[in-house]
């Protein structure tokens, strides 16, 4: 009689992502306007990436520090090619971004989870404001466990 084969035996362990990090709003907001850059402006991924993290910048500085950075209508004159100019490469970079968003809460988390996610969410046509809290959630809660 042949012994019986064990749950484990026939399935590898699912190791469960965590960040390393909480994931903040911040996160979230930089991550979609990394998208939006890549998707409604056509940027590069560096671009897209300063891009994303200079804009959650500029008004965390506005709502936190009544900050006021004179860019309005500056990402349209760049897209509609009426100026050259980047003002997010003043405030950001692409490995900035790599160092505060992906590197905080862990490479493999952002490219598994985070990143996937808000993409999904973002091309479904939600709202940051309807997700920005949500999608952190369960996220924050694996840091406690």
């Amino acid at each position: 009689m042949k012994s019986p084969v064990k749950k484990a035996e026939l399935a590898p362990e699912v190791k469960l992502l965590k960040p390393l990090a909480p994931i903040r709003r911040f996160d979230v907001f930089a991550e979609w306007n990394r998208f939006k850059a890549l998707k409604e402006l056509g940027f590069t991924e560096d671009d897209a990436k300063a891009y994303g993290l200079a804009v959650a910048k500029v008004v965390a500085a506005r709502k936190f520090y009544g900050h006021r950075i004179k860019y309005k209508g500056a990402t349209k004159a760049f897209v509609e090619g009426r100026t050259k100019e980047k003002w997010w490469e003043k405030l950001a970079s692409a490995a900035e971004f790599d160092e505060k968003i992906v590197n905080r809460m862990g490479r493999d988390f952002y490219e598994k989870v985070f990143s996937p996610t808000i993409e999904s969410l973002y091309e479904q046509g939600k709202k940051y404001e309807e997700i920005r809290d949500t999608v952190r959630q369960e996220w924050n809660k694996l840091l406690k466990e």
